[in-house]
C-alpha cells in the first residue's frame, strides 16, 4: 500500500507550478502608482471644480475691475479673504497708485427726434460723464485731427495733427452758437482709447494736442463728442486724469457705426436730430493705491524655492473682465485650492499671484519682482494664463525638462477623452527683454523659466478682447474648458513643486546670438532642430541663409502663423502652409534644399564657400551651406566638408532627432531668432548683402 503525501507538500508543489506558469506567461508592465494627492486633485477637479464660482464673484459681484476703481480694490480684498479661507498665507503686494480714481455707473442713450431709438455706445474709462440727462441737437465738426495717427506717431504726423487741431479750433470759434448745447459728431474711428489721449507721455501725441480743441468745445457749451465705432470688436479702453484739478469735462462717446452714419445722414439732410444721454462716470480723489494679491502654499523641504502661478486681476471697466483675465486668474486660484484641498504638502512653495495693473503695462508683476529682490533666481517655473478661455491640451517643454514632465503629466494623458494631454518637445527660445504682451514677460526678463501650455478652443477672443463684450455670458459656454485648465494646472504645478531636484534652467532660454529653428517632418508636430549661426566668422553665408528664409528686408517666410501684435488668431483651422523644401539623407549627412516664393526673390547663381576656422565638421550636428539655398546637418564627422563647404554652427537642441529623418521628409519652416543687440544689428538687406558679397570676391 502506498503512503499518501503530506498535505503541506501538495500545497508546496501546487504553488511552485503556479509560480512557474506565471513566470512563463507574458507580463503586462505595471502601471506607475499615482501619487494619492494627485489622485485627489483629479477627483476634486472633476467632481467639485469651483473655477466658475471665482469668476462669477469677480465679474458679476464686483464688476469691471479697472485699476483705480472701487471694484478693483473690493475684488482684491475679497480674493485675499478667499485665499485665507483656503488655508493659505496671503499678502497684498503694493504695486502702485493712480493720481485720481474712477468708478463707472450705468449709461443710457437714445435718439429722440426724428424717431425714438435706443443707442448702442460706450465711453472709455477716465472720461467725463453727463450732468444728469442731457438732451440736445446734433452738430457736425468737419475738421479732422482724429484720423491722423496719434500713438507712436511720426514727426510729420504730429505736425499734421497739430495743424488739423488748429483748423478744428478755428471752425468752432467761427460759429460757437452751432455747438452750444449740442452733441458734436466728430470724424475718425474709435480705437478704444480716449479722445484726449491715454497718458500724458510723448508716446501719445493725442494727449498733447487734442485737449486744446476739447477746451474750446467746452467753452462753446457743447454737451459732448460722438465718434463712430466698429461693433465687432467694439473696443473700449481708457483715458487718463493727471490730477483732481484736471478732471475731464466733455463726454467722449463711441457710437455704433451704423447708428452714427444714420444720425449724421439725417443731420446732413437738414432734419432735426435730437439725442439724449445719461452717462454716470464718477471720479475719486487720489492717490488711489492698488495691490496684487499673493497667496502661498509653503513648501515643506525647500520653502525658498517657488513655483509661481499668475493671472491678472484687473480689466477694463467697460466690460466685467470675465474673459480678460477672469478666464486666466480664476483657473490659477482654483488650481491652488485643489492642491490644498487634496492635502498637498509640496516640497517647494507654490505661489499664486493675481497681478494688478497688467493693462497699464504689467505694473503688478514688475512691482512684485522689484519688491522681492533676488526672488527671481529662486523661481523654478512660472505659469501665466492670459487669453481666451481655452482648455489645456498639452505642453511644449525644452528637451531638458522632457523626462520630468512625462512623469508629472502621465495621469493626464488619457484622463479626458475630449482633451487628451499631449507633451511636445520644444526648443530653447529668446526671453523677453522688455515688458510686453502679458505678465510672464516680466519674469522672462529676469530669466525665470515660463511654461508654455498647448490649448484648444473655438472661442473668438478678438470679439471680447478689450471690448464692451468682455462679459460672463461669453464665458459660460466654456465652463468645461475652464475646469479642465484648472485641474491640469494643479497637477502640473504640484508635480513640479514636488520634484526631488528643481527643473534645470539649461536649454530653456537662448544666450545672445543668431539661431535657426528648423522644422522637419509631416503632420501638425514636426521635429524641431535648433542650431547656432556664426554671423561673426561666416557673415556672408549666414546672411545668405537668413535671406533665403526671410527675404530681402527680413520679412518672414513660410511657417509663421501669428501677425504682429494684437490678440491671438481667431477660431477655425489655420491655412495650410506649403513646405519650403525637402531633405535627403546619405553619406552621414542630412541635406536640404530650400525652394519657396521668398527664396526666389533673393536667389543668386552662386555663393562663395570658404572654410570657417571657428567651426569644424568634427561630429554630428554641424550645420553648413553647400550652395546658395542648400544646407546640411552632419550625422557624424565629415572633415572633408571643411574644404568644400562653410560650416555655420552647431545643433543645440534636437541632436538625437537627426538620425530619425528620412529621405523626402518636408522642411516645414526655418525660423531665425535674433538674441542680443549684436544679432539684431546684423543686417541682411540688399545693400548690406552686396557689401558682404563683394568682400569675399
Amino acid at each position: 500500500m502506498t503512503q499518501r503525501a503530506p498535505r503541506y507538500l501538495l500545497v508546496f508543489v501546487i504553488c511552485l507550478a503556479i509560480a512557474a506558469m506565471s513566470a512563463a506567461a507574458p507580463q503586462k508592465p505595471a502601471k506607475a502608482a499615482v501619487d494619492p494627492v494627485v489622485a485627489k486633485i483629479i477627483e476634486l477637479g472633476t467632481t467639485d471644480n469651483r473655477v466658475m464660482t471665482w469668476n462669477d464673484y469677480a465679474s458679476n459681484r464686483f464688476g469691471g475691475r479697472e485699476t483705480g476703481t472701487n471694484a478693483y480694490t473690493d475684488t482684491a480684498e475679497w480674493a485675499a479673504w478667499q485665499f485665507r479661507q483656503f488655508g493659505l498665507q496671503v499678502e497684498l503686494d503694493e504695486a502702485g497708485e493712480v493720481p485720481v480714481g474712477f468708478n463707472r455707473g450705468p449709461w443710457f442713450g437714445k435718439m429722440i427726434k426724428p424717431a425714438e431709438k435706443s443707442l448702442y455706445f460706450g465711453t472709455p474709462t477716465f472720461t467725463a460723464g453727463t450732468k444728469g440727462r442731457q438732451r440736445g441737437p446734433v452738430a457736425i465738426l468737419k475738421s479732422d485731427p482724429f484720423s491722423i495717427p496719434g500713438r507712436n506717431a511720426k514727426p510729420e504726423d504730429v505736425e499734421k495733427k497739430r495743424a488739423a487741431v488748429e483748423a478744428a479750433i478755428a471752425e468752432v470759434k467761427a460759429n460757437p452758437a452751432a455747438f452750444k448745447g449740442a452733441w458734436v459728431l466728430i470724424p475718425g474711428e474709435n480705437t478704444g482709447f480716449a479722445r484726449d489721449g491715454r497718458k500724458g507721455t510723448p508716446e501719445y501725441s493725442d494727449s498733447q494736442l487734442i485737449p486744446k480743441l476739447t477746451s474750446v468745445l467746452v467753452e462753446a457749451g457743447a454737451f459732448g463728442t460722438i465718434q463712430s465705432s466698429k461693433t465687432d470688436p467694439f473696443r473700449m479702453l481708457d483715458g487718463y486724469v493727471a490730477s483732481w484739478d484736471k478732471l475731464p469735462q466733455l463726454p467722449d462717446i463711441k457710437l455704433a457705426e451704423g447708428q452714427y452714419k444714420e444720425i449724421k445722414g439725417l443731420a446732413e439732410q437738414g432734419q432735426t436730430v435730437e439725442l439724449e444721454f445719461d452717462i454716470r462716470n464718477w471720479f475719486k480723489m487720489g492717490p488711489v493705491k492698488y495691490h496684487s494679491v499673493v497667496a502661498t502654499l509653503r513648501g515643506t523641504e525647500f520653502p525658498d524655492e517657488y513655483v509661481v502661478l499668475g493671472g491678472h486681476l484687473d480689466c477694463f471697466s467697460s466690460g466685467t473682465g470675465a474673459i480678460d483675465d477672469g478666464s486666466g486668474f480664476a483657473p490659477m486660484a482654483e488650481a491652488i485650492r485643489l492642491i490644498q484641498a487634496a492635502g498637498g504638502k509640496p516640497k517647494r512653495s507654490i505661489v499664486v499671484i493675481l497681478f494688478a495693473a497688467e493693462e497699464q503695462g504689467l505694473v503688478g508683476s514688475q512691482a512684485w519682482l522689484r519688491n522681492h529682490p533676488g526672488i527671481a533666481d529662486k523661481i523654478v517655473m512660472m505659469i501665466n494664463r492670459d487669453g481666451s478661455p481655452s482648455a489645456i491640451t498639452g505642453a511644449s517643454v525644452p528637451e531638458t525638462w522632457l523626462a520630468d514632465f512625462k512623469t508629472i503629466t502621465a495621469p493626464l494623458v488619457s484622463l479626458n477623452p475630449k482633451w487628451p494631454f499631449k507633451l511636445e518637445r520644444g526648443v530653447p527660445r529668446a526671453h523677453a527683454t522688455s515688458p510686453g504682451g502679458t505678465d510672464s514677460s516680466s519674469f522672462e526678463m529676469q530669466s525665470v523659466p515660463t511654461l508654455r501650455f498647448l490649448t484648444q478652443s473655438d472661442f473668438n477672443y478678438n470679439h471680447t478682447w478689450h471690448t464692451l463684450d468682455d462679459l460672463y455670458d461669453e464665458l459660460a459656454p466654456y465652463a468645461a474648458h475652464q475646469q479642465e485648465s484648472a485641474l491640469v494646472t494643479a497637477v502640473v504645478a504640484y508635480g513640479v513643486a514636488n520634484l526631488a531636484k528643481p527643473l534645470t534652467r539649461q536649454g530653456v532660454y537662448l544666450a545672445d546670438g543668431l539661431y535657426a529653428d528648423i522644422a522637419i517632418g509631416t503632420g501638425d508636430s514636426p521635429a524641431h532642430i535648433m542650431t547656432t549661426l556664426d554671423f561673426v566668422n561666416a557673415p556672408l553665408q549666414t546672411a545668405d541663409l537668413i535671406r533665403v528664409v526671410e527675404g530681402k528686408g527680413g520679412e518672414r517666410g513660410p511657417g509663421f502663423g501669428r501677425g504682429p501684435g494684437g490678440p491671438p488668431m481667431g477660431p477655425g483651422p489655420r491655412p495650410e502652409i506649403p513646405p519650403i523644401g525637402k531633405i535627403d539623407v546619405k553619406d552621414g549627412l542630412v541635406t536640404g534644399l530650400v525652394v519657396s516664393d521668398v527664396q526666389k526673390t533673393v536667389a543668386i547663381p552662386s555663393l562663395p564657400l570658404t572654410p570657417n576656422a571657428a567651426i569644424k565638421n568634427d561630429g554630428p550636428g554641424v550645420i553648413g551651406l553647400t550652395g546658395p539655398n542648400a544646407f546640411y546637418l552632419t550625422l557624424r564627422q565629415r572633415s572633408g566638408l571643411d574644404k568644400t563647404a562653410t560650416a555655420l554652427g552647431r545643433t543645440i537642441a534636437g541632436l538625437d532627432l537627426l538620425k530619425t529623418f528620412k529621405k523626402g521628409d518636408p522642411i516645414r519652416s526655418i525660423r531665425i531668432l535674433r538674441v542680443g543687440q549684436a544679432a539684431r544689428d546684423f543686417k541682411t538687406d540688399d545693400e548690406s548683402f552686396k557689401k558682404l558679397l563683394e568682400g569675399q570676391r
